[in-house]
């Protein structure tokens, strides 16, 4: 396991950072027209005292669809409620552009703070709800590559330099090849020797810290998406090159052959393995890892007009077979390609579809979003209901079938891993292991 370990440390000097931010509910509106947000703040403050119950939530949802479109109801919708909920207790907007000014800012102790909060003259409610949420704690962390025993899950090694706190968007999977554990953590990569844990080499990360995205080993390399492709030697953690065109950190590379393959934040690349050079963009841009059967490639993509495409590999630009799209919040679930068909159990659906053609077998509705589902024995394990339960699905294109659902509490982020019939799944506080039957 690769974390980076978070930790609260008592201080004296004070933040109202984006997670005191988000405490507060704040969420960013630049996707909304400002003459929908002037009207969404007017009717929250005419709201009748009157209205409440059912009937406030009937009224409330029936706001967001005449105003909001569809899209953007996925990412807003249920805060515009909730907003409407509060009534006049909600932190009006205005106070939140007001505290994203000293978002970066670091305040010498409380009494600082509270002087800086009361010449803002918000309202006394807001003022004390702002003041309860500024933490007396500040984020510290350590860089950790964990060995557990499968069997016993006792601690094997651990490796442990301090690092950098950057939230819970680092987490990135380790990758392992010759003998050594590479992980991408918060300031650094590392490889470290895959029996003892000790350091073999480590290099600084120079694009984004803390990538979601997990490092590729190809041909004796290391690839890297940390808001740039990056390419390391497998031996050395030597730089080898950057490519700058391909931006994204939460994607994880893929390799066919000589090219890498990198579902980036605007679109589809094929980048040469040796040289970093960019042979080819195409469709596509999303968090999903590319999945490669042959010749052909599926991504998923959060562009409105194509969300799950599949291309043909050719020696020139790849050429695409079909797009299915459909509407979701998330597009970060990778795909399973297995015997002539797509599963891509994500974006809030479960769907099948055949490889060559496109062709929908079943699409269902389900609670899948972030984590990627994992094939064995014909039969697909997913989470459901943001980690609550592991569903087994039968990778059966004539029919969906769930052939068993358990709970299991796990993070419903972290895909599950599975070697022979037992499952290691990771929840909030500990790694589990379970026994299929």
């Amino acid at each position: 396991l690769a974390i980076v370990w978070h930790r609260d440390v008592p201080t004296e000097t004070r933040k109202i950072d984006r997670d005191v931010l988000s405490s507060l509910g704040y969420r960013g509106t630049n996707s909304l027209p400002d003459d929908v947000v002037e009207k969404m703040e007017a009717d929250r403050l005419s709201l009748s005292p009157r209205l409440r119950g059912k009937a406030l939530d009937d009224w409330a949802a029936a706001w967001v669809d005449e105003h909001i479109d569809e899209k953007t109801q996925l990412s807003l919708g249920s805060w515009i409620i909730s907003r409407f909920k509060k009534g006049k207790s909600a932190i009006p907007l205005s106070v939140y552009d007001t505290l994203l000014t000293v978002s970066s800012r670091e305040f010498e102790d409380q009494a600082a703070v509270e002087a800086w909060i009361n010449e803002q003259g918000f309202d006394a409610e807001v003022r004390d709800q702002i003041i309860r949420a500024i933490p007396a704690t500040e984020k510290q962390a350590n860089d950790v590559i964990l060995a557990l025993d499968a069997e016993s899950g006792a601690e094997a090694w651990r490796f442990e330099v301090p690092g950098s706190p950057t939230g819970r968007g680092s987490s990135s999977t380790p990758a392992v090849a010759d003998g050594i554990v590479v992980a991408a953590l918060s300031d650094h990569l590392y490889g470290v020797d895959l029996a003892s844990g000790q350091e073999k080499w480590r290099t600084e990360l120079t694009g984004k810290r803390g990538p979601a995205s997990s490092p590729l080993i190809h041909q004796s390399r290391v690839y890297l998406l940390e808001n740039k492709l990056s390419a390391f030697d497998l031996a050395t953690g030597e730089s080898l090159w950057e490519n700058k065109e391909v931006k994204s950190a939460n994607s994880s590379p893929a390799a066919t052959g000589n090219l890498i393959l990198c579902n980036a934040g605007n679109g589809f690349y094929g980048v040469d393995a040796e040289t970093g050079e960019t042979k080819w963009t195409a469709l596509g841009g999303g968090d999903g890892t590319p999945v490669v059967s042959g010749d052909i490639v599926v991504i998923t993509s959060r562009k409105d007009e194509a969300n799950l495409i599949a291309y043909r590999l050719t020696d020139e630009a790849p050429e695409q077979i079909w797009s299915q799209r459909f509407l979701a919040r998330r597009y970060g679930a990778s795909p399973i390609i297995f015997e002539g068909h797509v599963y891509h159990l994500g974006s809030s659906r479960h769907l099948c579809a055949d490889l060559e053609t496109g062709e929908i077998k079943w699409d269902r509705e389900a609670q899948s979003s972030i984590s990627s589902p994992i094939l064995a024995d014909g039969k697909l394990l997913i989470y459901e209901n943001r980690g609550g339960f592991l569903s087994m699905i039968a990778a059966n294109p004539d029919e969906y079938q769930r052939l068993g659902r358990t709970k299991v509490g796990a993070l419903y982020c972290a895909t599950p891993a599975l070697v022979d019939q037992d499952v290691y799944i990771r929840t909030k506080e500990s790694i589990v292991r379970f026994h299929l039957h």
